[in-house]
């Protein structure tokens, strides 16, 4: 597909450049300390100010070109007509459908093979529940049987402070 490019002169854009041109001259002016620096920036920052006034009004028109052929493709072609063959959209069409119904078959086993295992994982989930009430249940009795013990060795140490005090008062 050929297309061909209208070239303008974009005046607008043409006098954005001189007027930025024009400030940057006014300020090596201004840098170096050269005479007409001023009226140099003058000029140019009136050319942009008037510009961009300008600018403001500016409507540009954009004409758009679609790419049929990129849809189509048959637009391409240098037949001047287009017959389907019908036979072969009828094969598609049912070359789709086999194609549909065995991935609803995959999906199918797809589920059931996920809902067996979400069964397993609650199972899973019930059991260690049950597990964690027998292990709590074991802990809190080993923590009581420690502190009986630890009193126990308490007691013990006292008896055996008396002890030692009863052998050093002789």
């Amino acid at each position: 597909m050929n297309t061909t490019i209208d070239r303008k002169f974009d005046y607008v854009n043409f006098f954005y450049g001189i007027g930025a041109a024009i400030i940057l001259i006014a300020a090596m002016f201004k840098f170096l300390g050269w005479n007409f620096g001023d009226i140099l920036f003058i000029i140019g920052l009136t050319t942009e100010a008037t510009i961009f006034l300008i600018s403001a009004f500016e409507w540009k028109y954009f004409k758009q070109e679609y790419q049929w052929d990129r849809v189509f493709p048959q637009l391409v072609s240098d037949k001047e007509t287009f017959e389907p063959d019908l036979k072969m959209m009828e094969g598609t069409h049912e070359q789709q459908i086999s194609k549909i119904m065995e991935s609803l078959v995959t999906l199918h086993s797809s589920v059931i093979s996920l809902n067996t295992a979400t069964k397993k994982l609650s199972d899973s989930i019930e059991k260690i529940d049950k597990n964690y009430d027998i292990i709590s249940e074991s802990t809190n009795s080993y923590q009581k049987e420690l502190n009986s013990l630890r009193n126990k060795l308490a007691s013990a140490n006292d008896h055996l402070k008396d002890f030692d005090n009863f052998k050093i008062g002789k």
